[in-house]
């Protein structure tokens, strides 16, 4: 009877346990569910040279992701609006139209600040790390990048930043100097007399 029950033991043991669902390790704080993406669409018309003018000061004050402009292309109002799209470096796409307007798209990515409140997870059976662990330090990741934009569309080092990044481990890493006239000088020259 006790050659059964042992096993039948380690049995119904055995098939309690369950693997954790995938959805457990999902979302765990990493700095990325710390990004906003919002888009903002002004619509400006085209019709005259008035219209010009306010889509440059427009463009001046506050440069868009992306223009689509919607007129006949061979217009003369046209060929203007997107040479002061072109000019300001503003991507244009043109489609054929005959409404004589101009959507300027904003796409701005916001970097919002995490939950740190610790919070007690009755139903987390997995033992898997809450959702806010390791918050400060995403947040410190986020918030140290000034050009959002490197997290949806990143340069992959670029000559520039890459140049700065090797000078800074060069410099890091660099043995410190050593001043001449120093104690270090009268020690060396002392060992190498002997």
């Amino acid at each position: 009877m006790h050659r059964f029950i042992l096993p039948l033991l380690a049995l119904s043991a055995l098939a309690a346990c369950s693997a954790p669902p995938n959805s457990a390790y999902y979302n765990r704080g990493g700095p990325e569910a710390l990004l906003d993406v919002s888009s903002e669409v002004v619509n400006l018309s085209v019709a005259g040279p008035n219209e010009l003018s306010q889509l440059q000061s427009w463009i001046e004050q506050d440069q868009p992701s992306r223009a689509e402009l919607y007129c006949p292309t061979s217009e003369p109002r046209c060929i203007e609006a997107r040479k002061v799209l072109e000019l300001n470096g503003v991507p244009t796409m043109a489609v054929p139209s005959m409404d004589y307007a101009v959507a300027l798209v904003y796409e701005r990515i916001l970097a919002r600040d995490c939950n740190q409140r610790f919070r007690d997870d009755g139903a987390n059976n997995f033992n898997t790390p809450h959702a806010a662990l390791g918050c400060s330090m995403s947040a410190n990741i986020v918030q140290h990048v000034s050009d959002k934009q490197q997290f949806i569309n990143p340069n992959l080092m670029d000559v520039p930043p890459a140049t700065q990044a090797v000078h800074a481990h060069e410099r890091a890493y660099a043995p410190p100097a050593i001043e001449s006239g120093g104690i270090m000088d009268s020690l060396v020259e002392g060992a190498s007399t002997n």
